[in-house]
């Protein structure tokens, strides 16, 4: 073994390495190592649209390359991730996105996990939508535009294109036409977004073959000095589960099809050993000059395992041993696509699924090797990401000035606005709005969880017919079901036929508090949410804009302040693992118009009140015990003889 630099023993040169908060070394396996000479980083290829202004993309059975062995994986454009969609600065900006699906026959497949502890569905693997995340605009169907009426097939009602709709379903063999109209709003913010599918049961396992690709909006970030001229890295963080033992490479001289998928199962795409790729390849090299400035433009498209990454000075050329004790400071500038109000420095980029991170950093001045390496809960000591190779052969820097603070901040969203709280206009900040609106609990627990023998073991091929997504007679009622948010799952409140899960009117600010039982990105679409100052060493601790954000058990309660402007609709709000999401961890939203009882009330009681579409139904028991068990977290819920019995 080489020893490191406190002359403590390394493992495998190159292939392992190391994350420490103390003094301890450790290693790791070589199984993930690639073959043959190493991968040099690219970006992702950008997707240029056609003559009519749309983005075609489609998603298809492909063959990828991944440390040096073939295999067959649902992909967009026949690559992983799939290529990155670029709009350019403007006011009116309408992004046309034409959705395939190439498949041709649908593939129903069993969905469970937590433990064996969840529920068992049956959904279509071949079944997809698409989300764009970060974009801020109309969650069911574009406004209708002059002149430009949706024609032909993938359209939705009235001639209208599908916007950020993730609850249409485009099946095998047909296609979606969507618009993203970004300004309808104002000008949409700058920054860097990712595109996905969405669709319920089947999102995890279609994103975990590499089906995301970077969505970048342009403006005003990209052209301060010391950013406009940096090099630009984007680096599309996924995770093929080529490790697990259901994945299958093809072998030589196997055609890639629907029949030789090589990761098609759910347990697969929960798996959290999976390796990091980054922009699809493994362990790649990035090649870049002395004191040249860095702009790393990252994203979490896998799951469902955080990851803590830091650039480590190696000692070597491959990075068999560095510095473990003195990583390089990164100087993050935005975060989920929003400018930060101020710089967050550490040396630490910690991403959960979801997340965007953009960061500057500078790079030394002499020649030397740059080792990232992640820490995950599955992997404590560490594996090598990427290696960055800083040489003058590798050309003049582009840009050796860091950006300045002071011009970050002059663009950057306000943390006070103007917002309607409790039906008063008033300038909003998350010290100006005291009261608590809405608590949310991420995976409520209560007793009783055991692991089920008798569900099935190996989660393969169904038939819809008999995994129907009703309400179980026989499920307790005093039990929360696993998982959840707030003690309920999504696919129950369909099954009793809930218009909403969570009604707001539009153009309101609310102040909302997270718990988690243990850890969870807490994602909602359509709208950023203002993160409040909280006392978190991962996270930018200060009040600024998110769209995903970590909500762990040990950091307690987690304040927001949300603002529901311009659109109403229905999206949705999850965690951002999506295996949990699959499973049930979601809730369907839906902001109504001002006034509109229909929208916002099932029903009135005896009185002549509202009962909110986020209330329960007279008969449903488990609602009821979920309202009591998530106003009691994380404290258990009193005793109710009237649910729970004795």
């Amino acid at each position: 073994m080489k020893q490191g630099s406190l002359g403590l023993p390394i493992s495998r040169a190159g292939r392992c390495a190391f994350l420490l908060l103390s003094a301890v070394l450790g290693g790791c396996s070589d199984e993930a190592a690639p073959a043959g000479p190493p991968e040099i980083f690219e970006n992702p290829p950008e997707l240029a649209p056609n003559a009519a202004g749309v983005h075609e993309l489609r998603l298809a059975p492909s063959e990828v390359t991944i440390g040096g062995k073939r295999y067959c994986l649902r992909t967009y454009n026949g690559s992983i991730p799939g290529p990155t969609i670029r709009v350019p600065s403007g006011t009116d900006r309408k992004v046309r996105v034409n959705l395939h699906n190439d498949f041709k026959r649908s593939d129903y497949r069993l969905v469970a996990g937590a433990a064996n502890t969840s529920a068992v569905t049956c959904h279509d693997f071949n079944l997809t939508n698409l989300h764009a995340h970060g974009a801020h605009v109309q969650p069911n169907y574009a406004t209708p535009a002059a002149g430009d009426p949706c024609e032909g097939s993938g359209c939705g009602p009235d001639a209208r294109y599908h916007a950020d709709d993730v609850l249409h379903e485009v099946p095998p063999g047909e296609m979606a036409q969507y618009r993203w109209d970004l300004d309808e709003d104002g000008t949409h913010h700058a920054g860097f977004n990712w595109y996905h599918p969405h669709i319920h049961g089947s999102t995890a396992i279609q994103v975990t073959n590499g089906a995301a690709g970077a969505l970048i909006f342009e403006g005003d970030l990209d052209e301060v000095p010391g950013i406009a001229k940096a090099n630009e890295r984007i680096m599309v963080l996924g995770g093929v589960p080529i490790n697990v033992e259901s994945t299958r490479p093809l072998a030589d001289g196997e055609a890639c099809s629907e029949d030789t998928l090589s990761a098609n199962d759910f347990e697969a795409a929960e798996n959290d050993t999976k390796p990091t790729l980054v922009s699809g390849k493994l362990l790649p090299h990035i090649k870049t000059s002395p004191n040249q400035v860095e702009r790393l433009r990252i994203v979490h498209a896998g799951t469902p395992n955080e990851l803590g990454m830091k650039l480590h000075p190696s000692e070597d050329p491959t990075c068999e041993s560095f510095d473990v004790l003195h990583p390089i400071e990164i100087t993050q500038i935005a975060r989920d696509g929003i400018t930060l109000p101020k710089f967050y420095v550490s040396d630490t980029i910690w991403v959960s699924p979801g997340y965007r991170i953009e960061a500057v950093v500078k790079m030394p001045a002499e020649k030397t090797t740059l080792c990232l390496v992640g820490r995950r809960p599955a992997d404590p000591l560490g594996s090598l990401v990427a290696i960055f190779d800083v040489d003058p052969a590798n050309g003049e820097p582009t840009e050796t000035n860091m950006p300045e603070e002071s011009a970050l901040a002059a663009i950057a969203p306000p943390t006070t606005f103007m917002g309607k709280v409790d039906g008063q206009t008033m300038e909003a900040s998350c010290e100006s709005v005291e009261k608590v609106h809405q608590k949310i609990a991420l995976l409520v627990p209560t007793p009783g969880e055991e692991p089920d023998p008798e569900k099935p073991s190996e989660l393969g091929s169904c038939s819809p017919n008999d995994h129907m997504h009703g309400i179980d007679p026989d499920a307790p009622t005093c039990l929360c079901p696993a998982p959840n948010i707030s003690c309920r799952r999504f696919d129950d409140r369909r099954a009793w036929g809930y218009r909403s899960d969570r009604v707001m009117e539009v153009g309101t600010t609310e102040k909302w508090e997270i718990r988690a039982f243990d850890g969870h990105p807490f994602h909602i679409h359509i709208n950023p949410y203002l993160v409040c100052a909280n006392d978190s060493n991962k996270e930018p601790n200060f009040p600024h804009w998110r769209d995903t954000f970590w909500v762990q058990a040990e950091d307690g309660p987690r304040q927001i302040l949300t603002n529901f402007r311009k659109f109403t609709g229905q999206f949705v709000l999850h965690c951002h693992k999506l295996n949990h999401e699959d499973m049930g961890m979601m809730e369907l939203v839906e902001i109504c118009p001002e006034g509109d009882t229909a929208c916002l009330c099932q029903g009135t009681d005896a009185a002549g009140n509202c009962i909110s579409q986020a209330g329960c139904k007279t008969e449903d028991l488990q609602c009821q015990f979920a309202k009591e068990a998530t106003d009691a977290f994380p404290l258990p819920p009193a005793p109710n003889p009237a649910l729970c019995g004795p």
